[in-house]
């Protein structure tokens, strides 16, 4: 039987997402504070959350293109991906 590998994998990206607020222009510390009760509430017990939790949430990964079509050499610059686990998985020869 051979093994296959499964990774866990990590890509630097930029999370966005809508908070509504009552003021126009929040205090950098302001902002600060809401942005980390926003986080807090969708984490889950590991610190990490699904985006889905977040209002509006939507992430831009570390590249120049989403398709590589396109811009064929402006694709995910492999310094922004980390594998954070791997896992031997048997496979049907």
């Amino acid at each position: 039987m051979a093994s296959r590998y499964q990774h866990r994998i990590g890509v630097r990206a930029e999370i966005c997402f809508d908070l509504t607020l009552d003021a126009r222009n929040p205090t950098p510390k302001e902002l600060s504070e809401l942005v980390s009760q926003a986080l807090k509430q969708a984490a889950n017990h590991d610190g990490g959350f699904k985006v889905n939790a977040l209002p509006g949430g939507i992430v831009y990964p570390d590249w120049n293109s989403v398709d590589a079509d396109v811009e064929p050499d402006h694709v995910l610059d492999p310094e922004a991906i980390r594998i954070f686990d791997c896992t031997e998985i048997s496979s049907v020869p």
